[in-house]
């Protein structure tokens, strides 16, 4: 049979490999692990951990705490009165149990009012979305890395916990432009 998108393949976008930071490429097994549940399937051992355990999206390790790695942008619905409470609620919650973050008063451009975290290790990135899935509520929370790509960091690089708000990224596209055209008047 024909492939049917064979006309249509020099067109679609590259999308690369995943990466890895393990240098063995034998070929994986997909017999059950026999110290498993039965489901999943034996993964061999490696020497040393993933350096995501101490890095960061594309292994940037961590740094001197000035630039946020992540942030989380925490949105609730304006006029419900329930999700306002919920959300200030939320707020103090954040501060109170993670004193050592970064965490901005509701600030905006955005579609609805929100507030954002910044945490600086996958520590922090593991410790406050747990958290977040237990503690958010009503609020929606856009959870996104900072690699110098404002809008795909808010798009493309982001996921949600909660209902996905619609992002206006037109602003962010203008900062990028501006960004740029300094870097090349310099």
């Amino acid at each position: 049979m024909a492939d049917r998108f064979a006309a249509l393949k020099p067109y679609f976008p590259k999308l690369g490999s995943p990466q890895t930071s393990n240098p063995d490429k034998t070929e994986l097994s997909y017999e059950p692990c026999p110290n498993g549940d039965g489901k999943s399937v034996y993964n061999p051992p490696r020497e040393g951990r993933s350096h995501h355990y101490e890095a960061l999206y594309k292994g940037e390790k961590e740094g001197s705490g000035e630039k946020p790695w992540w942030d989380f942008h925490v949105y609730h619905l304006p006029l419900n009165p329930n999700h306002v409470k919920y959300a200030q609620e939320l707020y103090e919650a954040v501060r109170r149990e993670f004193p050592e973050l970064r965490v901005y008063r509701p600030l905006g451009p955005h579609p609805i009012p929100m507030f954002e975290v910044n945490v600086f290790n996958p520590l922090q990135l593991g410790a406050l979305m747990s958290w977040f899935v237990q503690n958010r509520g009503p609020c929606s929370v856009l959870i996104h890395p900072n690699t110098g790509d404002d809008v795909k960091d808010h798009t493309t690089n982001g996921t949600w916990l909660g209902e996905k708000v619609p992002l206006d990224v037109d602003l962010l596209r203008a900062v990028d432009a501006m960004q740029a055209e300094k870097k090349e008047g310099q």
